[in-house]
């Protein structure tokens, strides 16, 4: 019967002579992560000075094993787990993305449970620290912070120090019990009419024209009608160049007969990222890089600002550098100006993505358009209508349609 090879990472036995005088080896095989078992030998002056040679060289082959195999153990803490996983999200996701994860593990997983064995994160242990979370965040970011302990774990399976993920056992992180799911609320007709007008005027009144000229100088009033007219996110329409719009348009079969439409393609994303400030990556995700056709008052709009100077690689909507120089602007300077500006017109509870909700609402109103359609404009996996069409609004037409059902015109005798 065969012998059974040595585990991995392993060594067989020693075995030490004498050479010559003074001059002694100690040897032994020693079987390393690609399976191949390989003999090791070591010299030393004395019987103990060869061992010993051996047993530094044996630990430095495990250690480099264990290199290869991700430095995990069993007994690694689930801070050593994360940096490595921290590591590998580095080199496979966006900037933005790593700066998220680094940004929840410094700040509230690690400071809870960074100092935990692998083998002691059961499940119990981690349902704990998720329960504990529940008065200080909502549900949306409870899973977030789920996501990423669970990955760190899933990357200590991978690397064989635990057997699974005990994330996985886990149940789903529900809203709180008595908090309210805040609903999804876009412009009604009234208030987008009210908005806009705002945007464009100047008030008798000293103070409000002020706030006006802030907007304007934002380049609010454009920027508002490009979001409703796109349905894009914040860093995506700061992402937009003037090579990413074709006013020409494309010939396209619609309902009537078949129409040139003007289009804009959605081909990147501005985000903040810590240790490099802004930055302009290719989209949120596969489903975000997409062409959208243009209404007409957008394209308009674009008209205009496009018979300005501006470069093909240029932003759309500009911000001013230091040296002068055209630059990508801040999402979070707009969500500032946007702050300053809108109890003006009593919609103290609007952000730019109440605009997007806008969008979202108006396609979700045309019955003629499917999901599917819907979520390939809005960039989208799926449509994700519960978070995004606005609910709660006056249908009064209900009430024409319901008089006509249950209570119809008499026909003339």
């Amino acid at each position: 019967m065969a012998r059974p090879p040595l585990p991995l990472g392993m060594p067989g036995s020693i075995s030490v002579s004498e050479q010559t005088p003074g001059r002694w080896v100690a040897r032994c095989k020693f079987r390393d992560q690609d399976g191949v078992t390989r003999p090791i030998r070591k010299h030393g002056p004395t019987k103990t000075g060869a061992r010993n040679a051996l047993n530094e060289a044996i630990s430095d082959r495990q250690r480099a094993g264990r290199q290869r195999a991700g430095e995990l153990t069993p007994g690694s803490t689930f801070a050593d787990a994360a940096v490595l996983f921290l590591a590998r999200v580095a080199s496979r996701r966006a900037d933005s993305t790593h700066a998220l994860y680094e940004f929840h593990l410094r700040n509230t997983i690690l400071p809870a449970i960074g100092a935990l064995r692998l083998r002691e994160c059961t499940v119990g242990r981690i349902d704990a620290f998720l329960a504990a979370l529940e008065s200080r965040y909502a549900a949306n970011t409870r899973r977030k912070l789920r996501s990423i302990v669970s990955g760190v774990l899933q990357h200590a399976v991978l690397a064989e120090a635990i057997p699974h993920n005990p994330v996985r056992d886990l149940d789903r992180i529900e809203q709180s019990n008595g908090a309210r799911k805040t609903k999804p609320r876009g412009l009604t007709i009234v208030e987008r009419q009210r908005f806009l007008k705002w945007l464009d005027g100047s008030s008798d009144d000293e103070d409000e024209r002020r706030k006006q000229l802030v907007a304007q100088r934002a380049d609010l009033p454009d920027l508002v009608r490009y979001m409703l007219g796109t349905g894009l996110r914040i860093g995506e329409a700061l992402a937009s160049r003037p090579c990413d719009v074709n006013l020409a348009g494309i010939d396209l079969d619609v309902a009537g007969g078949r129409r040139t439409i003007p289009v804009v393609a959605m081909a990147g994303n501005m985000t903040w990222v810590k240790g490099k400030g802004l930055v302009r990556h290719e989209g949120k995700s596969a489903s975000a890089l997409r062409l959208i056709p243009l209404p007409n008052f957008t394209a308009t709009m674009l008209r205009r600002r496009l018979s300005a100077e501006l470069a093909p690689e240029d932003p759309l909507f500009p911000a001013a550098g230091r040296d002068g120089r055209l630059t990508f602007r801040y999402p979070a300077n707009v969500r500032r100006s946007l702050r300053s500006v809108r109890d003006e017109v009593e919609l103290g509870w609007m952000t730019p993505h109440t605009w997007r909700r806008t969008y979202a609402t108006i396609l979700d109103d045309e019955i003629s358009f499917t999901d599917r359609m819907k979520a390939d404009l809005l960039g989208q996996a799926k449509f994700l209508k519960d978070e995004y069409v606005s609910r709660g609004e006056l249908h009064p037409e209900a009430a024409v349609v319901l008089d006509n059902a249950l209570n119809p015109p008499t026909e003339a005798k």
